[in-house]
């Protein structure tokens, strides 16, 4: 059988080439150029945009800092989308110190189709402390703003009934372990730089950046507990404690009714007198040497009213004439003065009082060297 061979593939045909004008082709060079140039300024309109807009958070936190570091508290606040947590007291211009600088700022992260952003920013403060912190910010109509921007000084207890910071004191009318919790705008922060007499207060200040706060080596402290380094003695401040002390014992000595009151270390006992049958009548005191005392405390450090204490670097002495009240004969005893049972009251206006450390009548077993009358440890001469 016969098979039909395959038809022969078709042979392609060919166009004689058409030369192109030159003016077609400068013509197709400029639209192609328009194009480029077109999507090239597109480009760069989207990009300058673009960069624009990533620029505003970060713009907005410069702003934030510098309006901070200078005391305009207003605008720093205008900056922020809500009220601070925790007391404002600090927030006064007063209370802003401008020892610090701007280092850096950067955008951490940002979405054009996102209403918040995330900006990094570096500062430096007293001693070359560095800090950096990193804010959250929302896109409001009227621009970026800062979401809860500020530091917390949270405080439980402290010697002293006021919190000094910068020099603005705030009393604390508060239970000893009460908390409380101040808000802080960025900056330069020293607690107690004129501490009341007779403390010393030798910690650096603190900076505040954001939710942190450090101290100078950069250690975080969140709770002033652990940022309030305690006060110490002030080397100058025994002269004075003890010109304190003789004029509370002055003060003990004119009392009408004597001076074997409540909080005055002195006080005589019919067991005191060693004369056999010998009838306490009438007693005379007089100081012969007023005693010499230091401030001191349980631990390292007076971090609360109850690590102070009066210490007896020296004893004193008193002389007592007791009279028989039976045959008017006298005795006369040598009693030691020590500070024991004394203590510093320090007051809200920076100074303090030396008293007993409790009332008379409150049923606590402090006061015990005065509720059944002081034992002054008397010896007949």
């Amino acid at each position: 059988m016969a098979v039909r061979p395959d038809p022969p593939e078709p042979r392609p045909r060919r166009y004689p080439d058409v030369p192109m004008q030159a003016r077609t082709r400068r013509r197709i060079a400029i639209a192609v150029s328009l194009i480029l140039v077109l999507a090239a300024g597109i480009y760069a309109v989207r990009w300058i945009y673009t960069d624009r807009q990533a620029a505003e958070p970060v713009e907005a936190v410069r702003a934030f800092l510098e309006a901070s570091r200078t005391g305009d508290i207003e605008a720093a606040l205008d900056w922020t989308t809500a009220e601070p947590e925790g007391a404002t007291d600090f927030l006064v211009p007063e209370a802003i110190s401008s020892d610090w600088e701007i280092q850096d700022l950067g955008l951490h992260s940002w979405s054009p189709f996102a209403a918040t952003a995330t900006v990094w920013a570096a500062v430096e403060g007293p001693n070359g402390t560095q800090l950096t912190a990193w804010f959250d910010l929302e896109e409001h109509p009227g621009g970026w703003r800062l979401a809860d921007p500020f530091a917390t000084l949270s405080i439980d207890t402290l010697p002293v009934p006021y919190l000094d910071v910068n020099g603005v004191t705030v009393p604390l009318e508060l239970d000893p372990y009460e908390g409380r919790d101040f808000a802080l705008l960025p900056g330069v922060y020293q607690l107690y730089p004129d501490p009341p007499a007779p403390f010393a207060y030798d910690a650096e200040p603190l900076l505040a950046l954001g939710e942190r706060l450090v101290s100078e080596d950069g250690t975080d402290y969140p709770h002033l507990p652990a940022a309030f380094e305690g006060f110490t003695a002030a080397e100058d401040s025994e002269t004075e404690l003890n010109e304190r002390l003789a004029a509370y014992l002055d003060e003990c000595m004119a009392n009408p009714d004597g001076p074997e009151g409540f909080g005055c270390p002195f006080g005589l006992r019919q067991y005191d007198i060693d004369v056999e049958g010998f009838n306490l009548g009438d007693v005379r005191w007089e100081i012969v040497e007023y005693p010499q005392a230091a401030v001191g405390s349980y631990g390292y450090g007076i971090y609360s009213p109850f690590d102070v204490i009066l210490l007896t670097r020296h004893e004193g002495l008193a002389r007592v004439t007791a009279v028989d009240a039976s045959s008017g004969a006298e005795a006369v005893l040598e009693c030691p003065l020590t500070a024991s049972g004394l203590y510093l009251a320090p007051d809200a206006a920076g100074d303090y009082l030396i008293g007993p450390n409790q009332d008379p009548n409150a049923p606590s077993p402090d006061d015990t060297l005065w509720r059944d009358g002081y034992d002054s440890w008397c010896e007949t001469v």
